[in-house]
């Protein structure tokens, strides 16, 4: 069955992108009209500019109960957002609007559509990305949007990913898009253990929002998902080359919190790992404010000749405690947690500047370039040229 799709835009420029993008094959059951008149089943794009546009397409939706509607809104009355869930509508598009999160949105509200309507009923409604990624960006309030979810669909933990292609040509050869890749086997994933998964790219990482299901204090504590992310991780590096780094926050009940858990699984994407360095949690992150301390003064004065003595002091602790708590609350002895900083440092200067390894090895306190290669691939897994070599993914 075919359906009419009408553009009521004014922005030409958005117009002309919505109308090109449209011709893709995937949606050949689309036929674009004119605005002229406006049928009940119709597909309806109308552009937001003010509030009085909200009351137009309450008026439509009273007038035509079965005509879609997808509000494509000016940025200046993004607090005017929830109106869209209110009215149920099964997506909302911010200008400008870009292809991928345009061809994603249409293709799921078709995918719960039937022959006689394309309504969705409130218990289906699934949380729209643009809205989470605002929510992270702190661009929208979540209180007015939480309470049209049910308990069930509402994410409550941030997964914060990074990825590398470790074969610069692979991916052309090969004719895949690293971002697409790790999207579609994350998604693929999560669905075996009966996830939904939403996807907030951010250019150089990725955000995941997810729900960790309940009687779980933690996502470390949730053993399905970490070992199904491991297998994942795993997969990706061996089938196609991909390496991922994962950080992920702690579980907030509140939409709100997602915020928080965004900001806290980046963080723990940046701390040493107390286990492995593919998948950090948050909450593994020691919580001890003498350890703390150290931490800060050891992030500080990393590039110098630092001793335990020195470190322990700082905190007035004698060295023998001190490397026992260090030990207890990290997972790492002081050497190797330095160690580990010194190589995170080496790791920015290798992908952003045109230092030597020789430079690079005795400014973040190597005391010989071959000393440093060894332990930046025993950390790694790549020698410092390898890395140097691979290519961040970035996520569109």
């Amino acid at each position: 069955m075919a359906y009419c799709v009408k553009l009521l835009v004014d922005d030409q420029e958005e117009k002309q992108k919505i109308e090109t993008w449209l011709t893709n094959p995937s949606f050949k059951q689309l036929v674009i009209q004119d605005i002229d008149t406006i049928c009940n089943d119709d597909i309806l794009i109308m552009e937001i500019n003010t509030p009085f546009d909200w009351v137009k397409a309450r008026r439509l939706l009273k007038k035509h109960k079965d005509l879609l509607i997808f509000p494509l809104l000016n940025p200046s009355i993004l607090q005017t957002s929830p109106i869209a869930i209110e009215l149920q509508l099964p997506s909302l598009f911010i200008k400008p609007i870009t292809k991928h999160l345009f061809y994603r949105n249409i293709k799921k509200a078709l995918s719960y559509s039937s022959r006689s309507t394309f309504t969705l009923e409130q218990e289906d409604y699934p949380i729209d990305e643009l809205l989470l990624q605002n929510i992270l960006k702190e661009e929208i309030s979540a209180e007015k949007i939480e309470t049209v979810f049910i308990k069930g669909m509402v994410p409550n933990v941030v997964y914060f990913i990074q990825g590398l292609v470790l074969s610069t040509t692979r991916e052309e050869r090969e004719g895949w898009q690293a971002s697409s890749v790790i999207q579609k086997e994350i998604m693929k994933a999560f669905s075996m253990i009966g996830q939904d998964v939403y996807f907030l790219p951010f250019r150089k990482h990725l955000a995941l929002a997810l729900r960790v299901p309940p009687g779980i204090s933690s996502p470390c504590y949730w053993e399905e998902g970490e070992k199904m992310v491991v297998e994942l991780i795993d997969k990706l590096k061996h089938e196609y080359g991909i390496q991922l780094y994962i950080g992920v926050g702690s579980i907030h009940r509140e939409l709100l919190g997602l915020k928080k858990s965004y900001q806290e699984a980046r963080k723990a994407r940046m701390s040493p790992p107390k286990y492995g360095l593919s998948l950090r949690y948050f909450d593994e992150i020691p919580t001890n404010i003498s350890v703390q301390e150290s931490i800060d003064y050891i992030t500080e004065h990393y590039a110098e000749n630092l001793s335990i003595q020195q470190v322990a002091s700082q905190i007035n602790f004698s060295p023998t405690y001190f490397c026992r708590l260090f030990k207890k609350e990290t997972g790492h002895s002081f050497v190797s947690y330095l160690t580990f900083v010194r190589i995170q440092k080496a790791v920015w200067f290798l992908r952003n500047t045109n230092q030597t390894i020789e430079q690079i090895a005795f400014e973040q306190g190597f005391n010989t370039p071959s000393y440093f290669s060894t332990i930046f691939k025993k950390v790694v897994g790549l020698s410092p040229s390898e890395y140097r070599a691979t290519k961040e993914v970035i996520f569109m």
